[in-house]
This record gives C-alpha cells, structure tokens and sequence, in this order.
C-alpha cells in the first residue's frame, strides 16, 4: 500500500485510492461536485484542484490523483484558495439567488462551499443566463436546470448504474445544461438518488419539496425494512414525526444508494395500519392486560397442539425471543417459517438492489428458528390448520392467513404484530409491535450479513418492540428472558444461536458483521429468484 503525505503528513492508504478519500482519511476535507465515490470520475468541476510539491507539475485535481508512494500534496496553499474561489466565481456566475425557497437550502455544497471561497463582491455585469425551472421528468423527481453545476453526476448515475441513460448535458459554454429527451421521463425505481447525489438543488424530491428544512431534521442510522436486501439509510425525524429516509453508505451492502420503494417506506410509520392498541376479542386493553389472555390462551389446552410462527418481518431480537419461549416455556408446541411476501406487497424486484424477497429478516428467522430443529414450511402448517392439528396459533409479525389465503380453520390465534391485516382480524389476542424506527434491534439480510437498527422516534400508542413484548408474556409464564434492552436481546442472541457467536451491537457497528456461510447453507427463501447484493453492486460497477 502507498505512502502519500498531505498537508505534511504521512498515511498509509490502500492502491487505487484517490486523493480525496486519502485525504478524508486524515479528517482533511477536498471540496468536490462531479467526484462521488461510487461512480466514474469525470474531473469536470475542477473545485479539487490540489498543489503538487514535488515534480513540479503544479495543481491538478485530486479526484483523478491515485495514490503512489512518494506524492506528496497541499490543500491549504494560498494558491490552492484563490483557485477555489475562482471555481466558485465560475458556477455562480449564472447561478440564480433563490436559496430562501430552495429545497436543497441546508444541504447545498455551493452554499457550504460559498462560506469559505465565494467571491463576495460579484463581478457579473452581464445578464445571467436564463434556464429552465420547475420541470417534471418523472414520478419523483423535479429538474431546476437553472441552478445546476453540470457536475454530470445525474447523467452517470444513469449511464453507469440503472443504465436507462434518459438525463444528458445539452448545449455548451455557459448555455450547458441538464435535460432529458423530448418526450421521456425517468422510469427507473432510483429516481430518488438522483436527489441524493445533486450536489446543488438542480434535481429535488417531489416527495420531500417543501415538506422541511433540513436543519430541523435529525439522522438515525437504520435499515431498511422493505426487502431482504437490508440497504442502510438514515432516518431523518424531527419531533416524533420521521419525514424521509436517505441511503446511507455500505459499500457491501448498498453503496450509496436505495430504491424508491424503499424510501417511500417512511410513510408507513404513522399509517392508519399500524396497530397502535392490544386487543382482547377484538376490544382495545392495556398491554398487561392482552399478555394474561395470550398466557391463558397457550395454556387453554393440549401443549402439542400449540404452533408458533416464526417472523420474517421481525428483529432476530424477538425472533430469539419467541425461540426461547418455546425451548424453556412451550418444548412440544410445533414451530414453522413460512416463506413468501404479505398481500399488497411490491412485486417488483432487480438485478441491482430490490429483492424479490420483500421481508428484511427471512435468512434471521431460519437460522434462528432452526436453532430448535425440526422447523416446519408453509404447507407443514397448511396441513396441521385444516387438518386440526393446531388448536393455537401463536404468529410473530407474519399475516400468514392473508398469505396462505386461509381463515383460522378454528385455531384461537395470538398475533403479534405491527401492521393490521387478515391474521391480525381473527386474532383472539394482540400484541402491538413497534415499527422497525421505533427500537434497537437487528436484521440479517439476504447475504446473511447481521445489521443494527437504531431507536429513532417512539413507539406509537402502546406499541413496544416485539422483544419486550415477548419478555412479558414469558415473565407472565414464570420464566421472564432479562431483556431489558436491545443489546441484552442481542448479547443473549449471541448466546444461544451458534451462528450469532462472539457478535455484539459494537461489533455490528454502522456496517453490520456476516454470518458464517455454514449457517446459511439453507436459509435462503427465494433460491431459485434471488440474486446477492454483492453480485448486483459488482455488476453494477
């Protein structure tokens, strides 16, 4: 690995390592537009331009500057200012001064960049050029050629990663600007980065256009819950309210980006499904109060003929929690997984990102429930229901009756769950879940790499994490788990699931650990359709 110095100081960086990620390396920040670390470097906004000390090149740009032993560089000359604020002179000299109505206002880089190298006295004494604003080129993205800074990032994202390539740059000089072709509109399911990674306001949300100024919001690493994909973001909330998710960075995961459908997510949190109340017989009580009835519902009858379901759609926490309720608590009821999605779930699915797996935690829930042994599929537990086999049905975060497309056939039902839906409707007893925002717990995505979600807001109504709701009811049945909170679930977890071993929420850190590959061996729930995330990011390179 090369040794370069910046700013005089040495560090040690790995091969084909440009200079803007060596120097960030050492918490000095290059300003850039065009440069993003996972596209194709186009070197057309020059703001990275760098001196040289030795060789006596001069300045050049660091975005296209691999690392070599030997280069040395300054990014604090008076040379290196003046440039920079030269640069800036360029792009704003046709730039329009809309920043108190523009969206991008908080999260612009010409403004955090201006603060330090704007040329304060204008020198414009021509006209500006006039661009086109407010255009519609597709179901979530809004195009403002006027304020853009042909940094060309939409076009490679497009050319490079969807590859539909609808956004050019047309004309040249300073008439250059960002279009489409007449008569398109952008149909991928990515639109949404395009306003992730517009430096400026040129490309914007529709979604989240005057919805809230950024620096009101707060940003909470998490997952999300959309798909077996498990892309990172960040939540951004204020105030108990969760107004957008952004990707967040995890180059084995989802580098830099996620899908629409998996942004739109957010808006679930606060949806009229969400089941905010415990209900005993269909009447609203206190969660005390519902763990008592799902106590005496278990013990209404023969222990054999109680089944428990497995979520794929909750925390490897609660999953661990629901297995150790039946090792120590429930030892002859019969425990499935039933694979598939929910009713109403997106069917659609790629090649880059989006699974056709739409559950977060599927590879979780095997790996854990199998644990146990024994664990039964989705026709396993068709046959026992309308064979009356199962007289109770104790079902984690799974509408298996909508899915499987079968009233209860009879079984008394304890749901525990998020979301209102046909298994929750002929519940005898329900547990509210809380929403994935809403707790510290942990997924386990496609490629059976575990990934932490962190609390954002709170939990609405009485909802509480699946985990804690499981720790009352086996504390009702005599043998509380001790989960007091998240880590303990985990460290717990890591305990007595082999495949978990020597993991913990400071292990998992921002990027999440993988699991063994003996443990996944059969835990794949779309085998014959599902395609790992790193093969998708590679192919997508």
């Amino acid at each position: 690995m090369p040794t370069v110095k910046i700013n005089g100081q040495e560090v040690v960086v790995p091969d084909g390592v440009n200079m803007i990620e060596a120097a960030a390396q050492l918490g000095v920040e290059i300003p850039h537009y065009c440069y993003h670390p996972h596209l194709s470097i186009a070197g057309n906004c020059r703001m990275c331009l760098v001196d040289i000390e030795a060789g006596g090149r001069g300045p050049d740009i660091a975005c296209n500057m691999k690392a070599r032993d030997g280069l040395a560089i300054r990014t604090d000359t008076a040379q290196v200012k003046q440039m920079r604020k030269s640069v800036m002179e360029f792009l704003l000299a046709n730039h329009p001064l809309d920043c108190p109505i523009c969206d991008q206002a908080g999260e612009c880089r010409l403004q955090d960049y201006y603060m330090d190298y704007g040329q304060y006295e204008s020198r414009l004494v021509d006209a500006k050029v006039a661009k086109p604003k407010r255009q519609d080129i597709g179901d979530h993205i809004v195009l403002d050629s006027e304020r853009c800074v042909a940094c060309s990032r939409c076009v490679r994202f497009g050319d490079e990663v969807t590859k539909t390539g609808e956004l050019r740059l047309f004309n040249r000089t300073d008439h250059t600007e960002i279009g489409i072709f007449p008569g398109e509109r952008l149909k991928h399911q990515y639109q949404g980065v395009l306003a992730d990674i517009c430096p400026v306001g040129a490309l914007t949300n529709k979604d989240f256009r005057f919805a809230k100024r950024v620096w009101y919001l707060k940003e909470t690493e998490s997952v999300c819950n959309g798909c077996a994909t498990g892309c990172n973001i960040f939540v951004c909330h204020e105030n108990g309210g969760v107004f957008r998710y952004l990707p967040r960075r995890n180059d084995a995961v989802n580098k830099s980006w996620m899908c629409d459908v998996g942004r739109a997510d957010y808006a679930e949190v606060n949806s009229t499904r969400r089941m905010a109340r415990a209900q005993v017989g269909g009447k609203p009580v206190t969660v005390d109060a519902a763990v008592q009835a799902a106590l005496n519902l278990l013990r209404s009858g023969d222990p054999a003929q109680v089944a428990v379901v497995f979520g794929a759609q909750a925390t490897n926490e609660a999953n661990f929690g629901l297995l150790r309720i039946v090792q120590d608590l429930l030892p002859r009821a019969s425990i499935y997984i039933c694979e598939g999605n929910n009713p109403g779930a997106s069917a659609y699915h790629d090649q880059l990102l989006v699974s056709p797996d739409k559950n977060p935690n599927s590879v979780g829930a095997r790996v854990i429930a199998a644990t146990k042994g024994d664990v039964g599929s989705r026709s396993d537990l068709i046959a026992g229901l309308k064979g009356g086999s199962i007289k109770v049905l104790l079902v984690l975060e799974d509408d298996v009756l909508g899915r499987l497309k079968l009233d209860s056939q009879g079984a008394r039902i304890v749901y525990v769950g998020a979301w209102r839906n046909d298994t929750a409707a002929a519940a005898e007893v329900v547990l509210p879940a809380a929403h994935s925002v809403e707790q510290d717990g942990s997924f386990t995505n496609a490629d059976g790499r575990a990934q932490r979600l962190r609390r954002s807001v709170l939990p609405l109504g009485d909802s509480l994490p699946a985990w804690q709701l499981l720790d009352k009811l086996a504390a009702a049945m005599g043998r509380p788990l001790g989960f007091s909170m998240g880590a303990v679930a985990f460290k717990r977890l890591a305990e007595g699931v082999p495949a978990f071993a020597g993991l913990s929420y400071q292990s998992l850190g921002g990027g999440g650990a993988a699991l063994p590959k003996s443990a996944l061996s059969d835990s794949e729930t779309f085998p014959t359709e599902a395609v790992t995330t790193q093969m998708r990011l590679n192919a997508s390179v």
